[in-house]
């Protein structure tokens, strides 16, 4: 049976209907031609000359990499974000390309338009494996592409590996879904260089096969035990950050609403326990059939090697080349700054993911009990690995998911092939999407001191001086979780309420009408 989305073209179609059936050339030439725009009309990050925060840091590695890498030497942190980088170092010298900041950012932008490019093809090969009807294929689309991390941050920021981390996300997603277990394994390798968390992902792939379906027995208890101790784990980390070492918030972050803190914890528990427990009614099976999958995962096979050699490759990746003894975000560190990513304002998550990412976000949110009967047709390893997911997000700072941002993509296309979705309902959640990407907002117009020698917007005075949570500057940091001011965060969370009130209208079902699919 073939796709919809593939079937032969009805006869006197008209634009509107050719458009509609050919998703895939559609998004491909309007990811193509927003990656052309920008880097004809560009609207570059004026912070460090275009390379931004990390981007400074990789942009010394690109232009003299042997005096990086071996003499200074990366921190075990950046080191896993250095392929690109080590890439367009070698492109350089092959062809001879003087190393000027132009043709650096230059060539980052050419290469995330190829990038964006094998995002749309891969999802059409997943959409065509899965056999998505049409509607679903264009809600996996929307996902993908229309949302603020690809139609604007990727092209306002381009030196960073975002979008390379999405596309190798989406690439072992793919082969995940095909059983080719060499393609996922050279990916997964090639990840190790791209995104710090696309080991542990690809790791669970490898070791739980796509054909493994969901359990056929349940064990309540161990559901219980498990959300009860993902949630009290969680909250002893912020009681003991917050009210036992009485560590003040970083002075990088918006100010945290200090009275809240307590109903933030709260509430980021019953998050935690409702998510995980649900899930794990799903994907953890009964006592005898655990023990049966627990002796069928550790069996011998070749997906063993291949984890192993992962491990191997990782440890002389982080310990060999890069140096542990400078590490970029001390682990210490990193529980602090978790901590208050999630607890700055109650919630402040599920709203940062909606500005972020969009339909994903609000599908999540709009149409639970649907994501579980999805998790049903995806198995066993996704179902575990949306499980680890849902825990990771309740960072706010949304970027730290671009790997797997496929992963949420599929779900929502899952549950959406299983609604009766029309034709207008996409184009209509089409438009909300865009809008709310602020890809039509040139953020560069905002700056008061653009073209001036030395400028540093959006990002002048960052430290403790707040000025970054009042506009112009939050025309960025509104976007990103931890930097959103408090009045930013409540206007964009209720343009999200009328945004997915308009949405649940559009997909849900009419009274008395069966969905598309059982």
């Amino acid at each position: 049976m073939l796709p919809t989305s593939t079937a032969a073209p009805l006869t006197n179609e008209s634009l509107a209907d050719k458009v509609y059936r050919s998703p895939l050339w559609v998004c491909l030439a309007l990811s193509t031609i927003l990656s052309l725009w920008y880097i004809f009309f560009p609207d570059i990050i004026p912070l460090h000359n275009g390379f931004a925060w990390e981007g400074e840091y990789y942009r010394r590695i690109a232009i003299d990499l042997n005096h990086n890498l071996f003499d200074l030497r990366v921190n075990s942190y950046s080191i896993q974000r250095i392929l690109p980088f080590v890439v367009l170092h070698g492109f350089f010298e092959l062809f001879g390309i003087p190393f000027q900041d132009h043709n650096l950012i230059l060539w980052m932008q050419v290469f995330n338009l190829l990038l964006g490019g094998i995002i749309v093809y891969a999802w059409h090969r997943i959409a065509a494996q899965l056999q998505l009807s049409l509607p679903a294929e264009w809600v996996g689309y929307l996902a993908l592409l229309a949302n603020f991390a690809f139609a604007k941050y990727d092209l306002y920021i381009p030196f960073t590996t975002d979008r390379l981390s999405t596309t190798v996300g989406i690439l072992s997603l793919h082969f995940y879904l095909r059983g080719k277990t060499l393609g996922l394994w050279l990916t997964a390798l090639l990840s190790l260089a791209i995104w710090p968390t696309a080991l542990a992902y690809n790791t669970l792939l490898l070791l739980i096969p796509r054909q493994e379906p969901l359990p056929r027995t349940h064990n309540p208890l161990l559901s219980q035990l498990w959300a009860a101790g993902i949630a009290a784990f969680f909250s002893l980390l912020f009681v003991g950050v917050l009210y036992v070492r009485n560590v003040p918030i970083p002075p990088r972050m918006a100010p945290d609403v200090h009275p809240l803190l307590p109903v933030g914890i709260v509430l980021t528990a019953a998050y935690l326990y409702y998510t995980q427990l649900t899930l794990a009614r799903r994907v953890l099976p009964g006592w005898a059939e655990m023990w049966a999958l627990v002796k069928q995962v550790l069996r011998p096979r070749l997906e063993w090697l291949a984890v192993l050699t992962l491990v191997v490759a990782y440890v002389a990746l982080t310990r060999g080349l890069g140096d542990p003894t400078r590490p970029y975000l001390p682990f210490k560190t990193f529980l602090i700054n978790t901590t208050f990513a999630v607890l700055q304002r109650p919630l402040q998550f599920l709203v940062s993911h909606g500005v972020y990412y969009g339909l994903p976000a609000l599908v999540m949110i709009l149409f639970w009990p649907r994501v579980l009967v999805a998790v049903q047709r995806l198995g066993l390893g996704l179902g575990l690995m949306l499980m680890v997911v849902m825990v990771q997000g309740i960072n706010s700072e949304t970027r730290q998911l671009a790997n797997v941002l496929p992963l949420l993509a599929l779900v929502t296309a899952v549950v959406a092939d299983a609604l009766p979705i029309r034709r207008a309902a996409i184009a209509w959640t089409a438009a909300l999407l865009l809008l709310i990407s602020k890809m039509w907002l040139p953020f560069n117009w905002f700056d008061p001191t653009f073209g001036q020698p030395d400028d540093r917007f959006p990002s002048f005075s960052f430290v403790h001086t707040g000025i970054m949570l009042h506009w112009p500057f939050q025309v960025y940091f509104m976007n990103q979780g931890p930097w959103i001011s408090n009045e930013y965060l409540i206007g964009q969370g209720l343009v999200l309420v009328v945004v997915g009130w308009i949405i649940y209208r559009l997909f849900r079902p009419a009274p008395g009408l069966p969905a598309a699919r059982p």
